[in-house]
């Protein structure tokens, strides 16, 4: 499972209510906007530094034998669209025609993606859209990805580009409470089983807390031996961006995968001392806050608001059980 959020909830500038098992992708200084999540460890992920920051993450995702791109971004309304435009534009250069996934809190309205009105950033957005070949997944359901207590709209659209636009199914909007004014979306991501160099889910490899710099040791001297990169004492970011740059400047990304998946496992393995453990799996860790109170209150919160949002012939109940459900929403979010 990946996920691709947009305003995630943040605490002294870190990102917070993630559980830990998950790999996050973020980055940029200040408040970041935009994260992606990836919680399967048989799924590989890059990031790609030169085209993220607070507002935007570009993965290159590899999943079995086949790869593609992923980015969230998150388009600020009070910023021109013409700046979010051009940094797509930017990572359609980079990935040369390969499979593209975008998910965006866009903050244009349209009804071409199912929406009751077309704004000024919504008409740019279309015509962006139709000039690079890119898809709007979106599909016109009951639900809208937006609603608060004020208005509704769909702004947050999930585009793929002709390559990607097969392998995204079942596109959805959750009716599961998000904690949040936009609603979660879902779809399924199918990926052709082609031929090609299979990666095996090589496990989690256990390293404990007081190994850790044991493991950077090792992975930045495997790392400059097997990419060419001068053996200096740099730290994990400068690390990065090296790597990122021999990503950009490869022309064979699915094996540049499979050797920083190498690399990675050689050396977990010489900090670990095991070449077996590997397969045992590791419990994830929950988010330690979260409690049983929080628990209940989300499922209550979650059957207000599926109790509203099926009341359509009775304007009057339907408006009452909207308040009772804002109410239990406004006190989860608290809570939370």
């Amino acid at each position: 499972m990946t996920i691709l959020v947009q305003e995630p909830y943040l605490y002294q500038e870190e990102i917070r209510g993630v559980t830990r098992k998950y790999r996050t992708y973020s980055y940029g200084e200040g408040r970041r906007r935009a994260a992606i999540m990836v919680a399967n460890n048989s799924i590989g992920a890059l990031l790609i530094t030169q085209h993220s920051d607070k507002d935007a993450v570009l993965l290159v995702i590899q999943q079995g034998n086949e790869k593609y791109y992923a980015a969230s971004i998150y388009m600020d309304y009070n910023a021109t669209i013409d700046i979010d435009l051009k940094r797509i534009e930017k990572i359609l250069t980079l990935i040369k025609g390969e499979k593209l996934l975008i998910a965006t809190d866009s903050n244009s309205r349209s009804t071409a993606w199912h929406d009751t009105t077309t704004n000024n950033r919504g008409g740019m957005m279309e015509d962006f859209v139709a000039s690079n070949q890119l898809h709007i997944i979106n599909e016109e359901i009951t639900l809208k990805t937006f609603q608060s207590s004020r208005r509704e709209s769909n702004i947050d659209l999930t585009i793929a580009n002709n390559k990607m636009l097969a392998n995204i199914q079942k596109w959805d909007i959750s009716e599961e409470e998000s904690a949040s004014d936009h609603n979660i979306i879902k779809f399924n991501i199918t990926l052709d089983k082609a031929e090609g160099i299979v990666i095996d889910d090589p496990g989690r490899l256990r390293i404990k807390e007081h190994q850790y710099m044991e493991f950077y040791e090792n992975l930045q001297r495997i790392a400059s031996v097997t990419f060419q990169i001068d053996d200096r004492d740099w730290s994990n970011e400068d690390l990065d961006e090296a790597l990122s740059q021999k990503l950009e400047a490869t022309r064979d990304i699915q094996e540049f995968t499979k050797k920083l998946e190498e690399v990675i496992q050689k050396a977990g393995k010489e900090t670990s001392g095991s070449r077996n453990t590997a397969k045992q799996k590791a419990k994830g860790k929950t988010v330690p806050w979260w409690t049983n109170g929080l628990t209940i209150m989300r499922k209550k919160t979650n059957a207000l608001r599926r109790r509203y949002q099926r009341t359509t012939s009775n304007d009057a109940l339907r408006e009452s059980r909207k308040t009772q459900y804002n109410k239990a929403k406004a006190e989860y979010q608290a809570a939370v």
